[in-house]
């Protein structure tokens, strides 16, 4: 073994050492970890469930030791879970390394081809790390230090199985909530608040590894690839669906454009059209061509380009004969589909389905497969038109998206706090988007200074208080006071505000991390957009309310991978198997749902479930 002048490690005897680094990636991951569970067995002596970890290895948990457990003992409850949840993640680490032992195993007994000494590099040179990481062509980017491990690769076809990369997101997903767990108020009652930072600090570390994990090998280039060929393929239905050879012969779906709600709803009201006309494969149709619209007096086209080239004025109109939406198999040629909310026949395929058609890549290739699909239809309704277009434009090189990354924080106010959604301080925002800063900058061992945020919001004062708080601590902040001032309740309903409001989630897209409250339509919009511009974003985003969801969709439902006994009355009792109708994370290390075995709802643990993904046949994307 030798190395190459670029720190390239070369290959002996045709064996490459692809499948060895991946190894010593999770190696340093399962340190990390037993680190950190050797720290909480410490830390947790004088703990009364310190004879948690004997007794849950026995399985043997009597009548005194379940005294534990009661529910008026929190401590005995909150280690007992807090160690499961940290061996299940040893557990989980042990197997992926058993998994890369098979798989090195498997490489060395076939005959590779010699490799070009720079075919596998462990570290970038340092000028390609951050510019190449975010885009950016500076100067002072290309000094930086390299990546722990960023390897170059020339590998074509697939890089990794599915059953691999869904294997890795559940680790990557119990790491995050074991780490919600700890950075919740009630742990660090249970231990303090300086034992509560030293573990802070190693689960910093762990995500760190967590996410060097996901992007070695250029693995995130390698989903992107798969993922854009998956969305041309979309785009290109669509496109053939909204332009039909023959207008009068073309099944048609009407859509009414003016939902009473605001943009963010609005505008997923016409993504939920367009996916039951592709589900049922007619033609979308704005009524009256979205000439009227709330939000300009010059309709739909004042912003986008029409959705297609049949119309109500020249093919509508004057039919008679308009039929209610009862269903997918209906053979009338024009239907009128009603808002979601009154939808009497609901079709499988609302969202969060997915396509069947591409299901197995969508599982292999992202974490979050319903709002990539979804992305997909947003993305394609949104097309602005030439005067939109340039204002966004210009607006987005007023942030310097090319300098190194820009986490996008949208703060909802005014109308909607208190109704729909509770308030949230700046500080709140703010310490989620500094975790990721930390993160990435130990990813590319590398402080990313200036931390540079964008807010978007409907209050300009936030953008005020954000400059005077943080603007000369380390921050740069971006957030344009004239879209803020548009999007207040009084002015919402303008030209000004519709350029505003659609500014903002193109901006929202084009950041590295989303720190928002799920329950806004606006962030949600941002989110998915977001997926069509990097391929596998799903993880890219923090909501500090609601779980991901899409109004009107069919049940989410998740299912537990362990049996939990509930503590207390608040809590649920699971089974391996359960469906667990989700409804909502507390981001704590506790979910709250109904169990459909037993119809009681409660908390559960969230490392305990994982998505029951709804894959449906939309024939449209067949080849």
């Amino acid at each position: 073994m030798k190395w190459h002048n670029k720190w390239s490690l070369t290959n002996i005897g045709g064996f490459t050492f692809y499948w060895v680094r991946y190894v010593l990636a999770a190696l340093a991951l399962l340190w990390l970890t037993l680190l950190a569970l050797v720290f909480l067995q410490q830390d947790i002596a004088s703990c009364p469930t310190a004879k948690v970890q004997r007794f849950t290895e026995s399985g043997d948990i009597g009548p005194q030791q379940n005294n534990f457990l009661h529910p008026k003992n929190l401590e005995g409850k909150v280690c007992f879970h807090f160690i499961n949840e940290l061996e299940r993640l040893k557990n989980e680490l042990i197997e992926l390394q058993e998994e890369n032992k098979q798989l090195k195993k498997l490489a060395s007994s076939r005959d590779f081809r010699p490799v070009e000494p720079d075919q596998f590099l462990i570290h970038k040179p340092p000028a390609e790390n951050l510019a190449s990481d975010y885009g950016g062509a500076d100067t002072e980017l290309r000094k930086v230090a390299p990546l722990v491990v960023a390897a170059e690769q020339r590998l074509k076809g697939q890089l990794y199985s599915k059953e691999h990369e869904e294997a890795r997101r559940n680790l990557q997903n119990n790491i995050w909530e074991l780490f919600l767990r700890i950075n919740s108020e009630e742990f660090g009652k249970l231990i303090g608040k300086a034992n509560t930072e030293i573990l802070k600090q190693q689960f910093e570390h762990i995500l760190t590894q967590s996410r060097i994990l996901s992007v070695v090998d250029r693995a995130p280039e390698w989903h992107k690839k798969v993922l854009d060929k998956i969305a041309d393929r979309i785009r290109e239905s669509l496109f053939k669906l909204q332009n039909p050879s023959d207008c009068k012969t073309a099944k048609i779906l009407v859509c009414e454009l003016n939902k009473g709600c605001g943009f963010g709803c609005q505008i997923h009201h016409v993504t939920y059209c367009l996916i039951m006309a592709a589900a049922s494969n007619r033609t979308l149709v704005l009524e009256k061509d979205g000439s009227s619209w709330r939000y300009s007096e010059n309709g739909w086209n004042a912003a986008f380009l029409p959705i297609g080239k049949c119309s109500w004025a020249e093919h509508i109109t004057n039919n008679l004969h308009i039929e209610p939406f009862n269903g997918l198999s209906q053979t009338t040629k024009i239907v009128r589909l009603p808002i979601v909310d009154v939808l009497t026949t609901k079709p499988k395929q609302l969202p969060l389905a997915f396509p069947s058609q591409f299901s197995e890549l969508l599982l292999m290739h992202h974490s979050s497969p319903p709002a990539f699909f979804v992305g997909q239809f947003l993305n394609f309704l949104m097309r602005e038109n030439e005067e939109v277009k340039k204002f966004v434009l210009q607006a987005k090189e007023k942030i310097p998206f090319h300098l190194g990354p820009v986490v996008g924080l949208q703060i909802r106010r005014t109308d909607k706090v208190g109704t729909e959604a509770a308030f949230h301080k700046l500080e709140e925002y703010m310490e989620w988007a500094d975790l990721w800063f930390r993160i990435e900058g130990k990813r590319l061992n590398f402080p990313l200074l200036p931390k540079r945020v964008f807010i978007a919001t409907d209050d300009p004062s936030v953008i005020t208080e954000a400059r005077e708080k943080y603007g000369s601590n380390g921050w740069m902040i971006f957030g344009n006071d004239e879209i803020a001032n548009a999007a207040k309740p009084n002015t919402r309903y303008t030209d000004r505000s519709l350029l505003g409001i659609i500014t903002d989630v193109r901006l929202l897209a084009e950041c590295s991390y989303i720190v928002c409250t799920f329950s806004s339509q606006v962030c949600r919009i941002g989110y998915e957009l977001m997926q069509t511009r990097v391929g596998d974003a799903g993880n890219d985003v923090h909501s500090i309310d609601d779980i991901y969801y899409f109004g009107g969709q069919s049940a989410h439902e998740m299912e537990a991978i362990d049996g939990f006994k509930a503590e207390n009355d608040e809590q649920i009792d699971l089974n391996k198997g359960d469906i667990i109708g989700i409804a909502g994370n507390h981001w704590n290390g506790w979910s709250m749902g109904k169990n459909k075995r037993t119809g009681r709802s409660g908390l559960f643990p969230s490392y305990l479930v994982r998505e029951k993904w709804i894959i449906e046949d939309f024939p449209i994307f067949e080849k």
